[in-house]
């Protein structure tokens, strides 16, 4: 847990998106971490059942995070 860092969505700051998560500030709702087998998560803020995806690359976490959120629209 050393290296997560909370999303900009969480109270923080753009500079406490982690490097290599460039799509922070499209997702504001979403706190993202990198497990430690280095898949990429990303849980939705306040949903219940907790909403949840992973991705081997940012890229594909992003497609994810898109789909949800179209869902949920």
């Amino acid at each position: 847990m050393e290296h997560e860092r909370p999303s900009a969505g969480q109270g923080g700051t753009q500079d406490d998106v982690p490097d290599w998560w460039p799509y922070g500030a499209e997702f504001p709702r979403w706190h993202i971490w990198r497990g430690v087998c280095g898949l990429l998560y990303a849980r939705r803020l306040r949903t219940s059942p907790p909403i949840v995806v992973r991705a081997d690359t940012a890229v594909d976490l992003r497609d994810q995070i898109r789909r949800v959120e179209g869902r949920m629209a």
